[in-house]
C-alpha cells in the first residue's frame, strides 16, 4: 500500500483510493500472519486501467517485505463513458435539438464521476453512446425520496422523438 501513494493521476482522472483494510487477530502484541486491503479506482479512459494494472502488478514484484506472499485480484467493475466522436456529434445534434423549443443541454466532455450502465455498451462500439437525456429529477439510487420534474417529460419526450427520427433520415452520423 505504501508503494501506492503516487499512482493516483488527476491530470488525467486516474483516481486511486485505499478504502478498506483489515489484518490482526484482536491481540495487540502479534503481528497478523495474513491482511487484506481494497481499493477504488476510477478512470476516465479505458486503457487508464490497463496501465494503473501493469504498474500494481510491476510493484507486487519489487515488495518491501521479501518473505511476504502479495496478490492481487484487479477488478474492473464499471469502466468510464469515454466520449467517442459519434458520440459527440450526437450529443452537440441533441444540444441544437433541444435550443430549438428554448431548452439547454448541458453536454459533459468528460465524466464526472459514478457509474452508468450506457458504458458497458460503449466498450463495444465507437457508434454513439450517450448518458443524461432522462428526465430532470433527483433521488436516483438514494435512500433519499426519488423524483421527477414534471415539466421535464413533454420537452425530454420531444427530444427523444426527434432524435430518433433525424438519425433514422441521417440527420446525425453514427459513426
Amino acid at each position: 500500500m505504501l508503494q501506492t501513494s503516487d499512482l493516483s493521476d488527476p491530470a488525467v482522472g486516474l483516481k486511486m483510493n485505499w478504502t478498506n483494510a483489515k489484518a490482526g487477530t484482536g491481540s495487540h502484541n502479534v503481528i497478523p500472519p495474513e491482511a487484506e486491503a481494497s481499493a477504488d479506482v476510477r478512470v476516465n479512459r479505458v486503457e487508464d486501467y490497463d496501465r494503473l494494472e501493469a504498474t500494481l502488478r510491476e510493484r507486487i514484484r519489487n515488495q518491501r517485505v521479501k518473505d511476504a506472499k502479495v496478490e492481487m485480484i484487479f477488478e474492473r467493475r464499471r469502466p468510464p463513458l469515454q466520449m467517442w466522436p459519434a458520440s459527440l456529434a450526437f450529443a452537440n445534434h441533441a444540444k441544437s435539438v433541444f435550443r430549438e423549443i428554448g431548452k439547454d443541454l448541458v453536454i459533459d466532455q468528460k465524466a464526472e464521476g459514478g457509474g452508468t450502465d450506457a458504458a458497458f455498451a460503449a466498450l463495444k462500439t465507437k457508434n454513439a453512446v450517450v448518458e443524461r437525456f432522462g428526465l430532470q429529477g433527483y433521488g436516483g439510487h438514494t435512500a433519499e425520496n426519488e423524483y421527477i420534474l414534471l415539466d421535464s417529460i413533454e420537452p425530454r419526450l420531444y427530444l427523444s422523438a426527434r432524435m430518433i427520427i433525424d438519425y433514422s433520415l441521417g440527420k446525425v452520423a453514427s459513426q
